[in-house]
């Protein structure tokens, strides 16, 4: 027989596998609401939550829920050991995100529970700097010296800054939804926000310097992933073979040509980024890329409504 816990987490579950099958939900979501089903379950076998509830209309109460999220801020959710001293915004509104996804799913009313305050964005780029930065780009994308990565980067950097797309929707593009000239591509915006809202189809124009960029790059791209077996399709794809660690601790070879996921493509970013810093210090009005994806990204003006 089941127990009152194990039918509440198995209601919770089927919750989340029905908001992961959705359409519209992203797959970053998807990962987020079962990883607040997985806190939520370790909450309820927690000795310091308190009486288990019943059932989810219990769960989903202001007192029951504010006891999860405090004992997941103090880190004692965690399966792995614990080593932040201060709890995450971020974290914090993810997981709210996530509840609000979950009582929607089991027509429940989310009680208000308070959200961290959002912190302080950094500088963006301006739009006359990225004029400048251009400039700089295109010229270097010219170079036949030029590395695969490099290649790759001035590429992601033309496309962003046409677009404003994020690093989750430049992972979602694939060869095919470039234009056959190259003068646009579409792609879907999933713009954050608490629900997750249908994803709109957008074509947007790309400049001449982003043409170029593209150009080299696919180029590089198709040396790259004629190595491998079968068809890519992914428009960004890593340059060099790496290693993922399986559910079981076991590190596995990934060849070069691999799909960039929303991490991935972030680190490859920063890591080209800074060497493209370092090297072209102290060049007259070169303008210093932003460290960040999301700070080019969210200087350019982008209707996502």
């Amino acid at each position: 027989m089941t127990s009152p816990a194990d039918r509440l987490v198995g209601r919770l579950d089927a919750a989340a596998e029905q908001i992961s099958t959705r359409g519209a939900t992203s797959a970053s979501r998807s990962r987020q609401v079962r990883w607040v089903v997985g806190e939520l379950r370790r909450a309820l076998e927690h000795e310091d939550f308190g009486d288990l509830p019943p059932d989810v209309l219990s769960l989903f109460t202001a007192t029951a829920l504010q006891r999860y999220l405090t004992l997941a801020r103090e880190g004692a959710l965690r399966v792995a050991p614990y080593r932040r001293t201060t709890p995450s915004p971020a974290s914090e509104r993810v997981r709210l995100d996530c509840l609000a996804l979950l009582a929607e799913e089991l027509r429940l009313k989310l009680p208000d529970l308070a959200r961290p305050v959002p912190p302080v964005l950094k500088d963006t780029v301006p739009e006359r700097q990225q004029q400048r930065v251009w400039a700089h780009l295109d010229s270097i994308s010219r170079d036949p010296r030029t590395t695969p990565g490099r290649v790759r980067l001035l590429a992601m950097v033309g496309v962003v800054l046409d677009t404003g797309a994020r690093a989750g929707e430049l992972c979602a593009m694939r060869v095919d939804d470039l234009a056959p000239d190259l003068s646009s591509v579409r792609f879907h915006r999933r713009p954050q926000a608490l629900r997750v809202n249908e994803p709109a189809l957008d074509q947007v124009a790309l400049t001449a310097g982003t043409r170029v960029a593209l150009r080299r790059w696919l180029d590089e791209r198709e040396l790259i992933v004629g190595r491998l077996e079968g068809t890519m399709a992914a428009l960004w794809v890593s340059v060099r073979g790496n290693h993922v660690e399986t559910s079981t601790g076991r590190s596995v070879p990934r060849p070069a040509g691999m799909p960039l996921q929303s991490r991935g493509l972030r680190r490859a970013y920063e890591r080209a980024v800074d060497e493209l810093n370092v090297d072209f210090a102290g060049t007259p009005d070169w303008q210093p890329l932003p460290s960040r994806l999301e700070q080019l990204r969210r200087g350019i003006p982008v209707s996502t409504e």
